[in-house]
């Protein structure tokens, strides 16, 4: 009996240290920034950071986060900016019709986990991925998820970025105001694009493939200009082929004119109704990775709007290069430096600031053929519900897209976003319903 009761006094004791220690992880989980406490790490989906690296982190964000950042106080803060947006945009607002200062918020680094679909993927298919001497995967259009959960070289990381499916299958209505800092003037393009992936896909059935590619597709775009208004109907479809030495196939529908036009694959270097991407521009690279070599400069630590509310914190008024609001965290990030393979192509030197949580560029620098510094975008995102699995999945919010030698610029925002769709016309990806689309809009 007195052992019994002494271990009955001991059961006592242990329950009530550990109804302490859980209220104090409660207490510790409701004031901290950090996001949730996962118990087991998949390999290949870590943080950005390890242990150490965010304990600093978390320290200096004790200083900076909730700050409004701008021209008095962006030089304390610069290290974790391209030096073109500290000096020639948050010091120089008046370059940018800003006559008091362009500004922005720093938030707390906030994790993000992959969708469950590209987890089990990964799992699936990268023991299976097969590479040439070059690194160039030869089963492309069998596999799915990241192909290098471990990547170790330049190239690696960018195949991984090239396997963000983005929900398979997306949607987003675009603003884009375009500013003319010379004359003052300011374009607006608006457009429709829906975007669908016919292999790598994760998250939404059929998985990895869709059957009866008979033409072999990657992927499929679809676009829709409804301004400005000499642009108004304007339809684009590009289809990207899985062979990388086949070219897309572009046409355009130009509504004044109520015709068809191939696009050549030289006009992927022009720029875009307007603004100052070129067609490869979008999402940091938009083309098959090995039309690059890459080159692993090392890691840095950016200011990064990966939580980006278009809804709440885009702050612009008419005539304005550049947003104010923006949110942005701490994250590292890789550099990776693109030389393309084509000498007569209109950048000598992308330079990729890559998240390795994400597989998100969120910057990105340009070089022209002379090897001057040319163009500086940034990329925001916001985590996405997918509407087949309910699962987030970081997804484009928007932008800054900047020409520093013409001195012309805008930025974007992503309306009515849909990811993970499952349901998708098609049709809208052929010449046929561009023309249908197109006839009955007159």
């Amino acid at each position: 009996m007195k052992n019994h009761g002494g271990g009955r006094c001991m059961s006592i004791r242990q329950s009530t240290q550990l109804v302490l220690v859980v209220a104090i992880l409660l207490t510790i989980a409701m004031e901290s920034p950090v996001g949730p406490v996962y118990a087991m790490e998949v390999e290949g989906f870590g943080p950005c950071y390890t242990p150490e690296e965010l304990a600093k982190v978390r320290e200096w964000e004790k200083t900076w986060v909730g700050k409004k950042i701008d021209k008095t106080n962006v030089d304390q803060v610069a290290e974790f900016l391209p030096d073109s947006y500290v000096n020639n945009v948050y010091k120089t607002p008046e370059n940018w019709n800003e006559k008091e200062s362009y500004w922005f918020t720093i938030v707390p680094y906030q994790r993000y986990i992959e969708t469950p679909g590209m987890i089990e993927a990964t799992k699936q298919y990268a023991a299976t991925v097969k590479t040439d001497a070059e690194g160039v995967i030869i089963n492309y259009a069998d596999i799915a998820g990241r192909p290098f959960p471990n990547a170790k070289t330049a190239m690696e990381h960018m195949y991984n970025f090239d396997f963000n499916t983005r929900g398979d299958t997306n949607q987003k209505y675009r603003i884009g105001p375009v500013v003319e800092k010379r004359s003052r003037r300011e374009r607006c393009a608006e457009q429709n694009m829906v975007e669908m992936f016919w292999v790598h896909r994760v998250d939404v059935p059929p998985k990895p493939t869709v059957p009866n590619n008979s033409k072999a597709i990657l992927k499929s775009t679809f676009l829709h200009l409804f301004t400005p208004p000499e642009m108004v109907d304007t339809m684009m479809i590009n289809l990207r082929y899985i062979d990388i030495t086949k070219s897309d196939d572009g046409y355009l529908w130009y509504a004044q004119f109520r015709r068809i036009r191939r696009m050549q694959t030289a006009q992927r270097q022009d720029t875009i109704a307007g603004t100052d991407l070129v067609y490869d521009d979008e999402y940091g690279w938009d083309n098959h990775i090995p039309l690059n070599t890459y080159k692993l400069v090392g890691k840095k630590d950016m200011l990064c709007a990966r939580h980006m509310d278009v809804t709440k914190n885009y702050l612009r008024v008419e005539g304005q290069t550049v947003a104010n609001g923006i949110t942005r965290e701490r994250t590292s990030v890789m550099i990776i430096e693109a030389y393309n393979k084509d000498p007569n192509y209109v950048y000598k030197k992308r330079v990729l600031y890559l998240d390795p949580e994400t597989y998100v560029v969120y910057w990105t620098d340009m070089y022209d053929s002379l090897g001057r510094y040319w163009k500086g975008y940034e990329f925001w995102t916001n985590p996405v519900k997918e509407e087949v699995t309910g699962h987030e999945k970081m997804y484009m919010a928007g932008g800054i897209f900047i020409d520093f030698q013409r001195m012309h610029g805008g930025c974007s925002k992503e309306t009515k976003v849909k990811v993970g769709m499952s349901e998708v016309n098609r049709n809208m990806f052929t010449i046929a319903y561009m023309q249908q689309l197109g006839k009955s809009s007159h």
